[in-house]
């Protein structure tokens, strides 16, 4: 079937009503809890429950502004730069992704929602040349807009990407596929062909539902005080260890699959014993050195690319 949004048909489930047929819930409770729930889990849990919601009513409750790739524009990146027409102070839009190969390098500069439609492994981002396939740095800092009372300030530090395939051509950059520098991103049921590297302070984004593999470096690397979730996610098939934790970092990573990663699972490199409750219910397989490697006083860092290093600081 098909839904409509606005004028573009998106796949779903079935036609659905257009909810003026609400259920037996004050309106204003369901539109508080539905600003909550992501496009992606809307479809597959609401959409398909109850048929008194509509896509259609579910955008025109939490985006200010829908736009469809490739009808409307021709690359992710022109999309996103579409959604400040309109989009309220650190509010976020809607981009929705047909299936298709997009030859770019994204950068989130907008609180938006990226969602692929279709098969996740249809809808890719493929960068072209020496750049990672997806960036997020925000714009530095999202008290900024209320501190200088700029009122139309939209930071790119509170978007959500779903559904959506991510890697490199070439490949030397797949160390670095994907690239958090900034922000609280979140990114939920996506591929990343290469590795992911999150690093600062003032990072914390929320990796979940990931399937993350064949990386020449490390799978995952958590580095420079940031503190990322990785949960529910699968990293496998790494060409150095599948998750490396340094320069005091404090992620969570919980309840995924870390397999056939050809050093250790987890290297952890802290001067100061991390909480080991932070990295419960993980299921390890043919890793190649140790399931959790900690090394509680090594001040060298390795990078995400094969040979290179850093003095840690103790």
């Amino acid at each position: 079937g098909a839904q409509a949004v606005g004028r573009h048909l998106v796949p779903a489930m079935a036609s659905l009503p257009c909810a003026d047929a609400r259920p037996g819930l004050p309106r204003e409770l369901v539109m508080k809890v539905c600003c909550w729930v992501s496009p992606g889990e809307f479809l597959h849990t609401w959409a398909v429950t109850c048929t008194q919601f509509s896509l259609q009513w579910y955008t025109d409750q939490n985006y200010d502004r829908v736009v469809v790739v490739p009808d409307d524009t021709g690359s992710l990146n022109s999309a996103i730069n579409m959604l400040s027409r309109g989009v309220h102070a650190m509010g976020r839009g809607l981009v929705l992704i047909r299936p298709g190969v997009y030859s770019e390098s994204v950068r989130i500069t907008q609180n938006c929602h990226l969602l692929g439609l279709g098969p996740r492994e249809k809808v890719v981002v493929e960068a072209p040349g020496w750049e990672s396939a997806l960036v997020s740095a925000g714009l530095g800092g999202t008290m900024a807009p209320a501190f200088f009372g700029w009122s139309s300030f939209s930071s790119g530090e509170d978007a959500c990407i779903e559904n959506i395939t991510f890697r490199c051509r070439n490949e030397l950059m797949k160390g670095r596929c994907v690239y958090l520098v900034m922000g609280r991103l979140q990114l939920i049921r996506c591929n990343v062909q290469g590795g992911v590297v999150v690093c600062g302070s003032g990072t914390a984004p929320c990796l979940k539902e990931c399937h993350i593999s064949k990386s020449r470096g490390n799978g995952v690397h958590l580095t420079d005080h940031c503190r990322a979730v990785l949960r529910d996610s699968v990293v496998a098939n790494h060409g150095r260890h599948g998750i490396l934790i340094d320069r005091q970092s404090c992620p969570e990573v919980v309840q995924n699959s870390i397999c056939k990663n050809a050093i250790c699972g987890i290297q952890i490199f802290r001067t100061s014993e991390p909480d080991m409750d932070a990295f419960r219910d993980n299921c390890f397989e043919d890793n190649g050195e140790a399931e959790i490697s900690f090394s509680p006083h090594v001040f060298q860092r390795e990078d995400s690319d094969p040979g290179s290093s850093v003095e840690e600081e103790p």
